[in-house]
């Protein structure tokens, strides 16, 4: 078993957008998990995830804030305790609708994956910390 705190995690901020921020919890090079990620992402006001896709299954349950899911031919409103599922492959794009608060959701990526491109475009703030128990 391995528990990760909050304070534990690696943070990142979109190098455009520092109000799209992310932590990783866990991922395989992280913490050794075979079949996930897990991370939390925060939008601030107004701030918009173009379409896009992943090559894994991605869920995503939203903790705080209001927000708009969409698709290519569907956009859904979305609030807290709502859960999302997109499959591998299926565009989707994200939005904080609020203009005055923030936009809180866990996201897992099954197999993992999906939050490479986390690893790679956005600027690092802090290294994950976690040293095991």
């Amino acid at each position: 078993m391995k528990v990760v705190k909050f304070s534990e995690a690696a943070e990142f901020h979109h190098p455009e957008n520092p109000l799209r921020r992310v932590k990783i919890f866990g991922n395989p090079e992280l913490l050794g998990i075979k079949n996930m990620s897990i991370g939390m992402g925060v939008m601030g006001p107004g701030v918009r995830v173009p379409l896009h896709k992943h090559e894994c299954d991605e869920m995503m349950f939203i903790l705080h804030g209001e927000g708009k899911w969409v698709t290519k031919d569907k956009e859904y409103n979305v609030t807290p305790y709502t859960l999302i599922y997109a499959e591998a492959g299926e565009e989707h794009g994200f939005e904080n609708t609020s203009t005055c608060q923030s936009l809180e959701f866990l996201f897992v990526y099954s197999p993992p994956g999906g939050e490479q491109p986390i690893f790679k475009n956005f600027i690092k703030v802090k290294d994950f910390t976690y040293k095991g128990t």
